[in-house]
């Protein structure tokens, strides 16, 4: 291959061919999805993703984002929900004054969604709206215990709060794989977040602003001055996730002509290359490995994320009501969709 573009862009188009059948392999038990930008797509991803993991594994999901879009998602329901993550991260963070740590902060996902019955069980812990205001209690605990004595542990047990309530979980309820969703600030839930994970994965849309973001994320993973990596040595020299996979989403409709995308979506994912390459050292393969596309998902993604239907699961030629008065079809094109999803999978 001439260039990582190029390899990029082979990478995806065999993974459309029929004979394709990537497998995932989930070299890692713990993964983020993570950028610093909001509008990306991030939440139907998670969603897409939480539904093709625990189809090969139990997996416990936990949605860190304030706004609730995942577990909206997953509970279809709309059931009143009892106990979310911050109900389990404040008595662990600030002590028994909060409560006592609860011994069971997750639902059954297919009691919630009937799409998710049919493989294998996994569960999800909910958002809550106390995330927006979490970021100031977590940074005034680390500054408090960055002058203690035995700092340095301290340190680390703030910085391990979500892992140890998610190791609890897991146990509980004999979870493989752990996929977490992310706000797209770094501060509070994204931070722990980080600490909790593996692996990340990176969705960035072919936008400027996206590219931006991503260089951030990177940043943030690589720099070693970084308010992120001086917490991870503070806590005992505590180890980064590695990049897992970049997601390129909402891609523009290829041309006729095979292997070809239109230009805009071309430049902004050479341009992604082109930063991830600066990082290479934080991936586990090579970064043009690393990368997958999603085009725009249009209707699909649409009726996915407002009906909580896998886009896997949606039926080619059915119409969806979405809203009063508003219905989708869905089209050829979803069987492409479910091919990129796949091999996005695979990637782990």
């Amino acid at each position: 291959m001439d260039s990582g573009l190029e390899k990029i862009i082979f990478n995806h188009e065999n993974s459309l061919l029929e004979s394709a059948k990537p497998l995932p392999k989930f070299s890692y038990n713990s993964y983020s999805v993570s950028n610093l930008r909001g509008g990306i797509g991030k939440s139907t991803l998670t969603f897409n993703l939480a539904y093709l993991m625990a189809s090969c594994k139990s997996t416990l999901v936990a949605d860190l984002c304030a706004q609730g879009n995942l577990t909206d998602g997953l509970n279809h329901v709309g059931d009143d929900l009892s106990v979310n993550i911050y109900d389990a991260i404040q008595p662990r963070l600030l002590g028994p004054a909060f409560g006592d740590i609860p011994d069971d902060v997750s639902y059954l996902i297919s009691g919630k969604n009937d799409e998710f019955k049919g493989i294998k069980a996994s569960y999800f812990i909910p958002s809550s709206p106390g995330l927006f205001s979490f970021a100031s209690s977590l940074y005034q605990q680390l500054q408090i215990a960055s002058t203690q004595a035995n700092s340095e542990q301290k340190v680390r047990n703030i910085l391990l709060t979500i892992k140890a309530i998610l190791d609890k979980e897991c146990e509980l309820k004999k979870c493989d794989l752990r996929l977490l969703d992310c706000s797209p600030f770094y501060t509070g839930a994204t931070h722990l977040a980080w600490c909790a994970s593996d692996a990340l994965i990176i969705p960035v849309r072919v936008d400027e602003h996206s590219i931006k973001s991503l260089e951030l994320t990177l940043e943030m993973l690589g720099n070693p001055n970084s308010d992120f990596n001086q917490w991870l040595k503070r806590g005992g020299d505590m180890k980064p996730p590695k990049v897992v996979a970049i997601v390129m989403t909402m891609v523009g409709a290829r041309s006729n002509v095979k292997k070809t995308k239109d230009r805009a979506s071309l430049s902004f994912i050479e341009r992604a290359y082109s930063v991830a390459n600066k990082y290479a050292h934080l991936f586990d393969k090579n970064p043009e490995d690393a990368f997958a596309i999603t085009d725009d998902f249009t209707s699909s993604g649409r009726i996915s994320g407002a009906l909580g239907i896998p886009i896997p699961k949606l039926q080619i030629g059915k119409s969806y009501t979405i809203e009063p008065k508003k219905r989708l079809e869905v089209y050829e094109a979803n069987k492409k969709y479910r091919r990129e999803l796949e091999y996005l999978t695979s990637l782990l």
